[in-house]
C-alpha cells in the first residue's frame, strides 16, 4: 500500500461536496393548493347563496367565514412548504443554511467538521418529537423540526456517516477494539 500518493504519481481525486436538503412533505404545490382553494369557495359560497335563497340566510355568513379560515390555512401551508434546511459537507466544515425558496439562505452557520458530533434526543415530555441537533464547540443548531421522528433517526444516521472522517478504520458509533483495528500495511 502507497502511504504518500503525491510521491507516487497517482493523483488525488478532490474532495466531493455533498449536500443534503431538508424540507417539509409538501403534498400540494402553490398553484393546486390555490385551485383546491378556489373550487372550494364555488361550492362553499355556491352552497350558502342557494341557502340564502331560500330563507336561510344565516348560512351566507358563516360559509364565509369558513371559507376565510380555510384560505387562512393554505396561506400558512403553502409559506411553510417553501421552508428549506441545506447541509453542505465539505473538506473541513459544515454550512448549514437556514431559508426560503426563492429568498435564499436567510441564516448561515459554520461548523467544523472534524469536531461536530450529532446528537439525537427525546422529547421533553413522552410524547414529544424527538430533537436533532449539531453540536460543535458548544454550539448547537436544531435541524430536521418539519421531520417525523422516523425520518430524523435516519438523518441522524446518515449525518454519522458523512461526518465520520475518511481515515478513520471504524465508521461511526462503531465500537473501537482489537476486532475493529486494522493492522499496519493493511
Amino acid at each position: 500500500m502507497l502511504y504518500n500518493s503525491a510521491a507516487s504519481g497517482i493523483p488525488i481525486a478532490p474532495p466531493v461536496e455533498t449536500r443534503l436538503v431538508i424540507g417539509p412533505n409538501a403534498s400540494l404545490d402553490a398553484r393546486q393548493a390555490w385551485l383546491f382553494m378556489g373550487l372550494s369557495a364555488s361550492v362553499g359560497l355556491g352552497i350558502g347563496i342557494w341557502m340564502a335563497l331560500l330563507g336561510f340566510w344565516p348560512v351566507l355568513p358563516f360559509a364565509g367565514l369558513e371559507l376565510a379560515a380555510l384560505g387562512a390555512a393554505v396561506y400558512v401551508s403553502v409559506r411553510r412548504n417553501a421552508y428549506r434546511e441545506v447541509l453542505v459537507f465539505e473538506a473541513r466544515q459544515l454550512r448549514v443554511e437556514f431559508g426560503v425558496i426563492g429568498r435564499g439562505a436567510g441564516t448561515v452557520i459554520r461548523l467544523s467538521r472534524p469536531l461536530t458530533r450529532v446528537l439525537l434526543e427525546p422529547g421533553a415530555h413522552r410524547h414529544d418529537p424527538t430533537r436533532l441537533t449539531l453540536s460543535c464547540g458548544g454550539q448547537r443548531v436544531r435541524i430536521g423540526a418539519c421531520l417525523t421522528d422516523a425520518e430524523r433517526g435516519r438523518l441522524a444516521a446518515r449525518l454519522k456517516q458523512l461526518l465520520t472522517p475518511a481515515w478513520s478504520a471504524t465508521p461511526a458509533g462503531a465500537g473501537t477494539g482489537p476486532a475493529h483495528e486494522l493492522p499496519l500495511g493493511e
